[in-house]
């Protein structure tokens, strides 16, 4: 049965991850552990390097089975221990990455850190994020009768010598007094690379723990003198700084339009924990669009059955807060590192390291249409992208969100300049050539009514003759 001992240092490693995603957010000037609550890990030797769960794929199943040969092998063998672990340290360096992220912008970067006891000194902590815990990550089931439960793996985080750093390491001790104990392992930044060490007396094996008191968006499109993106995380959120509303997405009518209804929160209001929204902006810049995490994040238990092969798996958009009508869909991983190969006791093998939503046709993501207006359009490349919210859509018309471009007197044609090709679309107009029914999109006929007295004449002609010419 000493076999499990390997189970659980895989289980170990998969929590390591966890702890990986759950420090993303808001620097600050001293990074410090007040117990329970949403942080983020910064390497002390790497100091641009956040760690970013960015995957949810660790398989106890070919980790013990594939790579390590079985129970009976790891509980025998020391060359199948080593090879289940080096599969385990694979599946890390896929699930856990090291990233830049100085603007605090990736919200696989923002980690809930709950206290093991909230009475107690001690410093041991079960990681949430993601859609995920280091505690569900660290169970599992092997051969449908031998349940590996490591209850008690909580990450243990400690100060180095009352300094403002840290370090955090994980015992890789089975629940079962018989079996072996391996001692503790350190999560460290290997040149931008996630992995665990024996030892922490390197400088990557130190970390800032920086206190999440907010996270930024990055604003994608423009339109009409705002700024919109799509967001989709697994905590509840207040809308501050120059972040104005969320919206969900109710219908969408036969013709395109995009029903959003009133806004399901405003600045100092609160969005769900686990509901896409459409987020509208005073500014372009992520630090201005700020949102600050509240309560508890949304997390679920793995389907660890013999038949999923034992990977843990996020949450489905089905899990929500929110309790209305949502169209949108997303999820929270976006990892394309391919198949990645391990050592079993007959050669080598591989798995798949893919973890995200392939795009389809019938996937649309935040854009410009073609008409110019605030919209959905066909998503390219091959995955969706992690925490963002999209549509899925099988019509032909324009996805279309009821939001109008501010009307620049003028500019008839909608090209943000009034010229000479605006005086030809008006006359258009003004000829029954055109109409609001006809086009609809192409035309702004508010910019086209320039003299004011409702209605579309040569007296318009005239105005906007002036106007171009500089004489208004």
């Amino acid at each position: 049965m000493q076999g499990g001992v390997l189970f659980i240092f895989v289980g170990i490693m998969k929590k390591l991850y966890t702890i990986a995603l759950l420090l993303t957010i808001a620097l600050t000037v001293h990074a410090q552990l007040n117990g329970t609550g949403y942080y983020r890990f910064r390497n002390a030797q790497n100091t641009s390097d956040y760690i970013s769960l960015t995957n949810d794929l660790f398989n106890y199943h070919i980790v013990a089975s594939n790579a390590g040969g079985g129970l009976t092998q790891l509980s025998l063998y020391s060359a199948a221990k080593e090879r289940a672990m080096a599969c385990a340290g694979k599946y890390l360096g896929t699930d856990i990455h090291m990233i830049a992220d100085a603007e605090c912008i990736n919200p696989g970067t923002i980690i809930y850190a709950k206290k093991r006891n909230t009475q107690a000194s001690n410093y041991d902590y079960n990681l949430i994020g993601q859609g995920t815990s280091l505690l569900t990550l660290t169970t599992g089931t092997y051969a449908g009768n031998a349940t590996l439960e490591f209850v008690y793996r909580y990450i243990t985080i400690e100060s180095v010598n009352n300094t403002s750093t840290y370090t955090a390491k994980i015992e890789l001790k089975a629940d079962n007094n018989s079996m072996a104990n391996l001692g503790y392992r350190y999560l460290v930044d290997d040149n931008g690379t996630f992995s665990i060490n024996t030892s922490s007396s390197s400088t990557n094996a130190k970390w800032y723990i920086e206190p999440v008191t907010h996270f930024n968006v990055q604003p994608e499109v423009e339109f009409g003198g705002k700024y919109y993106t799509t967001l989709y995380v697994p905590y509840a959120f207040m809308l501050s700084g120059q972040v104005e509303n969320a919206y969900v997405v109710s219908s969408i009518a036969e013709d395109g339009k995009v029903e959003i209804g009133e806004a399901i929160a405003s600045t100092g209001g609160t969005v769900p924990a686990g509901t896409p929204v459409l987020l509208e902006c005073a500014s372009n810049a992520a630090a201005d669009c700020q949102l600050i995490p509240t309560g508890t994040p949304l997390f679920t238990a793995p389907d660890v059955s013999v038949t999923s092969g034992g990977a843990p798996r996020a949450l489905g958009i089905e899990t929500t807060n929110y309790t209305g009508v949502n169209c949108f869909k997303g999820n929270y991983y976006c990892n394309t590192d391919g198949t990645i190969t391990y050592t079993t006791k007959s050669g080598t093998s591989s798995f798949n390291a893919n973890h995200y939503t392939a795009r389809t046709n019938s996937m649309y993501v935040l854009g410009k249409t073609a008409s110019g207006k605030l919209g959905f359009v066909k998503a390219t490349g091959t995955a969706m992208p992690a925490n963002k919210a999209w549509l899925e859509y099988t019509g032909t018309a324009e996805l279309v969100l009821p939001f109008e471009e501010p009307t620049k007197q003028g500019d008839v044609n909608r090209d943000g300049e009034v010229d000479v090709n605006d005086l030809t679309a008006l006359v258009n107009i003004v000829l029954g050539k055109v109409t609001p029914t006809d086009n609809p999109f192409n035309y702004d006929f508010n910019a086209a009514e320039i003299d004011g007295n409702n209605g579309f004449t040569v007296a318009d002609v005239t105005s906007l003759v002036n106007l171009i010419l500089g004489k208004n």
